[in-house]
């Protein structure tokens, strides 16, 4: 539907209410127990800055007989699932360690280049093969296709979100009505202010002396028909860049459309790392987890030396991930030891911190809703027991946030660091935002949906701005006068999406938050 400016300053007015290297060899056989044959497979595939075999499982392999042929023990072979019940075509990674394998020749070391292959991408994280079969299994794809500007005189940038202008005249506007967003009927009201967000940064640009086309488009409904029905009938393809502030569903949809139209696609909110996967098109705003890994070890690192480091999880899948970034990070400092505490024996939590000084603990649990929230309790009156020596306490997600009544008492005594989502009003950008946020539009904006929307415009329009197309090959850039947070991109593989790389941790001092890198 065509969007109807009327409407829309009508709900204005209302809102208040993996680094990847890759080479292919002559292929030898070897035998296997049984007289089956392994063939010994010379293509590689470096993995966060290790090299492994990449071999594909054939018709009667089992994973001792796949690793006898690598010249390497059962043990140091990684794979996906449970090596007892490998299937035909699943993989299996193998370390390069300059071993002998079964065909007669040696295995390059773990980081030596082969002559003829290609890097892309770029990593500093250390190796961690647990985390590489973790990652979701994908063929390797072509990078993104970098086409022309589509108007020299003007960015064009799309966005799509869930306005539902045609619903605007059901909705009251009273005090009482308008408190209850979430509701179905409420929908338009509930990113609104990434709209006006957006549009600060837009009024920035203009004063800057530089040309935007906004096309926003109306997404009426979840369906993969209502998104591919705004997408086509706005001429969303014709554009520089889309801006899609979309839930799950309706976001993949949208990055599946914009990969076919070789547009660059930005979503601006959410955590899974999987959007990148598979679509070199995708930008992901939110920190990466490798990010918070890499700043929560250089922070306990530089601000609490020596102090032992306890890493509390579940062993639940959604943790794996957190717990093999922050391992890799760790270990780059010899001087930095850390133990991993399973909950479910939280009793060895104690044992451990009675047997040591002052300590860190970094909490990476990931269950349900419920479990979080029972556990974030318990361990809060565990760690606050050690009332002379209390640990430092860091969450990659933000407790106040996450849970209403948390007790602010407890986590002011343990130190608490984490990534915290909202404004900091000693910084003088953010202060100054919020202030014209309010006069503007009356209300108190969201760092989440306003602020991420203008850091979103700015960072974009200035790096298409000062350096063309060539921006989406190295989207890393300083950031223009105006974003209010740190912003920069890079890629794992050239055919996987980007993913921000820049996380801000903040401490608990005096029951607010405040900046420690």
């Amino acid at each position: 539907m065509v969007v109807d400016c009327r409407k829309l300053k009508m709900m204005l007015c209302w809102s208040v209410l993996f680094c990847f290297q890759f080479s292919v060899f002559n292929t030898a056989i070897a035998q296997m127990p049984g007289g089956k044959a392994v063939e010994v497979s010379h293509k590689t595939q470096m993995l966060n800055g290790k090299r492994y075999f990449v071999h594909i499982v054939e018709q009667g392999q089992t994973v001792y007989a796949i690793a006898r042929a690598y010249g390497l023990k059962e043990v140091e072979a990684v794979t996906k699932k449970d090596i007892h019940f490998l299937q035909i075509g699943d993989t299996v990674w193998l370390p390069c360690k300059g071993q002998k394998l079964s065909d007669g020749t040696m295995a390059p070391s773990a980081t030596e280049s082969r002559v003829g292959s290609a890097h892309s991408g770029s990593s500093n994280d250390k190796g961690n093969a647990t985390q590489a079969a973790s990652d979701p299994e994908q063929p390797v794809g072509a990078p993104a296709t970098i086409r022309p500007r589509v108007n020299p005189q003007s960015i064009v940038v799309s966005l799509m979100m869930p306005l539902n202008l045609s619903q605007m005249d059901k909705i009251s506007t009273s005090k009482f009505d308008v408190e209850q967003r979430g509701k179905i009927s409420y929908k338009s009201l509930e990113f609104i202010q990434f709209y006006e967000g957006l549009l600060l940064g837009l009024e920035r640009l203009e004063r800057m002396g530089y040309n935007v086309t906004l096309n926003v488009v109306d997404v009426e409904g979840t369906s993969d028909e209502a998104v591919e029905q705004a997408f086509r009938s706005h001429n969303v393809a014709q554009s520089d860049l889309l801006i899609a502030m979309l839930t799950r569903q309706p976001f993949e949809k949208a990055a599946a459309l914009a990969r076919e139209a070789q547009l660059f696609i930005v979503n601006p909110v959410t955590d899974r790392s999987e959007v990148v996967v598979g679509n070199p098109y995708v930008f992901k705003c939110q920190p990466s987890t490798e990010a918070m890994a890499r700043t929560a070890a250089r922070v306990i690192h530089r601000t609490l030396p020596g102090m032992p480091v306890y890493v509390v999880h579940s062993g639940a899948k959604a943790e794996q991930k957190a717990i093999a970034a922050l391992k890799a990070e760790m270990d780059r400092y010899d001087d930095m030891k850390y133990t991993l505490v399973d909950w479910a024996k939280s009793s060895q939590l104690t044992t451990l911190l009675k047997g040591s000084g002052q300590s860190v603990v970094v909490s990476l649990y990931q269950q349900d809703k419920a479990k979080n929230r029972i556990y974030s309790s318990q361990l809060l009156n565990k760690l606050s027991a050690f009332k002379s020596r209390t640990p430092y306490l860091f969450t990659f997600e933000d407790w106040t946030a996450q849970y209403n009544d948390v007790d602010f008492a407890q986590l002011q005594n343990l130190n608490y660091h984490t990534y915290y989502a909202d404004w900091d009003m000693s910084n003088p950008q953010h202060k100054a935002f919020v202030e014209l946020f309010r006069e503007r539009y009356k209300t108190e904006p969201t760092s989440t949906y306003a602020g991420m929307a203008n850091d979103i415009i700015l960072y974009f329009v200035c790096g298409i701005q000062q350096k063309g197309t060539d921006f989406f090959r190295q989207p890393a850039m300083v950031l223009p006068q105006g974003v209010l947070y740190p912003l920069s991109f890079s890629h794992q593989r050239n055919d996987w999406g980007f993913e921000n790389q820049q996380a801000l941790l903040y401490a608990m001092t005096d029951y607010h938050f405040h900046p420690v890198q």
